[in-house]
């Protein structure tokens, strides 16, 4: 009787990892969009990354990009890619800038936008300074929404709806609205409601910035049941908020200030609330996200426990 012959094995499948040198020139291009705008970035030529991506596509075996025209637009496959490739090269750059001494193991980069920069965070910061002399700040103050992983940045301070808190930040201030005005505005005068404020030239916000379907004097005075009131010496109207509030600081007129400027402009003297009584939600906070493959560097926890320490602090109004 014959001996059954052993099953063959089938040989072991050896996979080929993908070459690293294309996800540079593809995690720009998924990030801008644009093959051209990423070799203006990367400091190479535009066929040079449609070969890197096309080389990533044909290892990786499915399509990054749908190619339209004059536009790219990301394939499933390429956005689950790009979240991959944006974490990885993140956490790469940034032990290799630790191991240059080039990044500062001591810096922390901020981005908020340009108002609440001048109104609150810049005077504030030389208190940090003081406190922590070794820990160095970059600030990039601007209405840029800006990708923490993607540009390296380690904490961002934003204004957003109600609903749209991004995910794993947290709450830093529900923001509120009333008149305020220079003290100086007031001085001998009496008023005997909301609408007595259009005597005052109205410093208004351009109703393209976000927020002022709600953050306008029409709302304000139907909210402080005055109905509608004619302006009865004009209207000034600005492009930032901090604009507005500065205006309303060298008495050019009343503004309606939100928080967490409110609390600051008038705790200082630089503002009085006429109708402290209404203070008008406007539907957005404040809110603090910390890069994740930031947040466990100490500079950065040094940096955010003092940012909800100061929010924490900040100046309570009574009504």
């Amino acid at each position: 009787m014959s001996t059954p012959a052993a099953p063959r094995r089938r040989p072991t499948r050896r996979v080929r990892p993908i070459g690293l040198a294309a996800l540079r020139g593809f995690e720009a291009a998924a990030r801008r969009l644009s093959f051209t705008d990423a070799a203006t970035e990367l400091h190479l030529t535009q066929s040079s990354i449609s070969r890197q991506v096309a080389t990533l596509e044909q290892e990786v075996g499915r399509p990054l990009f749908l190619r339209r025209t004059r536009a790219l637009e990301l394939t499933a496959a390429g956005r689950q890619l790009q979240q991959a490739v944006q974490q990885a090269l993140a956490g790469i750059d940034l032990c290799v800038d630790e191991l240059r001494g080039q990044s500062g193991a001591h810096r922390v980069t901020l981005t908020t936008y340009a108002s609440f920069a001048s109104l609150w965070l810049v005077p504030r910061l030389a208190l940090f300074q003081r406190e922590h002399p070794e820990i160095e700040i970059r600030l990039d103050a601007s209405d840029r929404v800006v990708d923490l992983n993607a540009e390296d940045v380690d904490v961002a301070v934003r204004w957003v709806t109600l609903d749209r808190v991004p995910v794993g930040a947290t709450s830093l201030i529900e923001d509120l609205a009333a008149p305020a005005m220079s003290p100086r505005l007031l001085e001998g005068v009496t008023l005997s409601g909301p609408a007595d404020l259009a005597r005052w030239p109205l410093l208004d916000l351009d109703h393209s910035v976000p927020g002022t379907r709600r953050l306008n004097w029409a709302t304000w005075f139907d909210f402080a049941g005055a109905g509608t009131v004619a302006p009865q010496a004009g209207r000034l109207v600005f492009s930032f908020a901090d604009q507005a509030v500065q205006a309303a600081i060298r008495g050019q007129g009343v503004a309606l200030v939100r928080s967490p400027f409110l609390q600051d402009a008038v705790a200082s003297g630089d503002l009085v609330m006429p109708f402290p009584q209404w203070r008008m939600p406007v539907g957005y906070r404040h809110v603090l996200a910390v890069n994740p493959a930031s947040r466990r560097r100490a500079p950065v926890a040094t940096f955010v426990a003092w940012l909800n320490a100061q929010f924490a602090q900040s100046p309570l109004l009574a009504d």
